[in-house]
């Protein structure tokens, strides 16, 4: 697995100031539901099919992202991807906790090759049977998005957490 280049460090350290059309805020609003659906609904599967074949998966704390460029992990193409997939599938099994994802704050605009940047916080939950739904971890995605006829997909997704909440349980996908 690769590490980002230095383009995806930059991205992840300096919140870029987006001027969002309705428009456009909307169609990646709804890009964000249906992510965070996939994955509250236990779905790694079709988690990768999110991303192009060649996407880009990475998270990291804001720390080390902003101060070395070193991510947690890197998942690069859909090779990768389906092992990240095929690792849930065996945690989920295991775990019965159940997730809820909140994405809020949405900005976007169109880059001159017609991708998408977007960014967005998210804040996720977990709960199980015996404890009520708690704070698990937030942070920021910062994506590159493209169109395809299948809606959008992430040319690369990098989750950047903040480095305050980390929990000691990161077996979930962000």
């Amino acid at each position: 697995m690769s590490s980002p280049t230095t383009e995806g460090r930059r991205d992840a350290t300096v919140p870029t100031a987006i001027t969002t059309s309705p428009g456009l805020r909307s169609e990646v609003e709804d890009h964000y539901v249906s992510y965070a659906l996939t994955m509250d609904d236990k779905r790694p599967n079709d988690w990768v099919d999110r991303f192009l074949d060649t996407g880009l998966y990475a998270v990291g704390t804001y720390n080390n992202v902003s101060t070395t460029g070193m991510w947690w992990y890197t998942d690069r193409g859909l090779g990768a991807l389906k092992e990240r997939a095929a690792y849930m599938n065996g945690y989920l099994r295991h775990n019965p906790t159940r997730t809820l994802h909140t994405v809020t704050n949405v900005r976007a605009r169109e880059t001159e090759d017609g991708r998408i940047k977007a960014e967005a916080y998210v804040v996720l939950y977990v709960s199980d049977r015996s404890e009520p739904s708690r704070f698990h971890v937030c942070g920021r995605y910062d994506d590159l998005l493209a169109r395809t006829d299948d809606g959008l997909r992430f040319a690369e997704h990098r989750v950047v957490l903040d480095a305050e909440t980390l929990p000691g349980n990161m077996g979930v996908l962000l």
